[in-house]
């Protein structure tokens, strides 16, 4: 999650400290704007057929040019109340945040709830999570769930997780991101919950700054992590930094969301640096746009194959580990 892009990255930090991110939030919420624009009708897409998603239901549509699905990892989807994390609100509805999907061309997604990653109780990221179990129900097969909880309520966090695991199926965590709240990921609590997440088999998603990633690298290698972006708050910088932390342990995996991968070389270099199997793809939607990032590896300097790792299949792979 990255809506601090285009911002100098000493204002980034001021804001992940200091509550501008949920304050500015806060006001477009409550400031009167004009209405959503609506969303034109989705593009079609073909079908293979006879051809099932993984978890049945829906086929899966045939959206890239190289005709391969494309499964987003990386999905923060609105709230039923409207909370959608956008500059300016154009898919404050789910219908209108899938309709957008189409467009792009994404299939398939893993999603978390906006309700959740604001939530202040535990109260408010249970209700978000029961609201992504609804909309993986309704649109079986083309979503899958991803649990978001706060350590800092480590006990209903941890039957949260356990809840959403063995009831309605989650093998996801995450996107975890520390400075919404804020806590730090050092403390005890986050400990214990990355210790739920590895016993019960599931993925941790987490969003990190280079010194926070290599703390969470070191201390958990039994976890199986996914670490969005390729850049942090000094992106440029550590771009390189990140992906070469990767590569040296088999256990992680990166997204390709938020900055980093525009820049030409970036993606080819985490492809040849982590492996061809590590690399994930992610958009960051409904904050960035998924087509940007698909452009990006459907124009790359990887072979066919890789590209359709990337797209799907590497995360249909990491999905089997953990018994989807």
């Amino acid at each position: 999650m990255s809506l601090f892009h285009g911002l100098p990255s000493h204002t980034r930090r001021l804001g992940r400290r200091t509550f501008v991110f949920l304050g500015g939030l806060g006001l477009l919420r409550k400031q009167p704007s004009a209405a959503p624009l609506s969303v034109p009708p989705a593009l079609p897409v073909s079908r293979r057929a006879g051809s099932q998603a993984a978890h049945g239901g829906l086929q899966s549509p045939i959206v890239n040019r190289q005709s391969s699905m494309i499964f987003d990892a990386h999905l923060h989807c609105p709230s039923a109340k409207g909370d959608v994390w956008q500059w300016h609100k154009v898919t404050p509805t789910f219908e209108a945040f899938v309709a957008y999907l189409d467009r792009t061309g994404v299939g398939r997604g893993i999603i978390n709830s906006v309700r959740c990653q604001e939530a202040k109780t535990p109260a408010e990221f249970i209700a978000g999570n029961r609201e992504v179990a609804r909309y993986v129900e309704k649109y079986k097969g083309r979503f899958l769930g991803a649990c978001v909880v706060n350590p800092l309520f480590i006990d209903e966090s941890l039957r949260e997780i356990e809840e959403c695991r063995k009831q309605f199926g989650f093998v996801w965590v995450g996107e975890l991101c520390n400075y919404t709240v804020p806590y730090e990921y050092t403390i005890k609590n986050f400990e214990l919950l990355v210790e739920q997440v590895t016993r019960l088999n599931m993925v941790l998603d987490v969003h990190t700054e280079q010194e926070e990633m290599a703390y969470i690298i070191e201390k958990f290698p039994k976890a199986t992590i996914v670490f969005p972006h390729f850049g942090d708050d000094r992106e440029y910088a550590n771009i390189f930094k990140r992906i070469d932390l990767v590569a040296r342990h088999p256990n992680c995996y990166l997204d390709t969301s938020g900055y980093g991968h525009d820049r030409v070389g970036m993606l080819e270099y985490a492809v040849k640096t982590i492996g061809p199997d590590r690399v994930l793809f992610g958009s960051d939607f409904s904050i960035n746009d998924p087509s940007t990032v698909i452009a990006r590896i459907q124009n790359s300097f990887l072979s066919e194959e890789e590209k359709k790792k990337v797209l799907a299949s590497n995360l249909m792979a990491l999905l089997k580990r953990v018994g989807v």
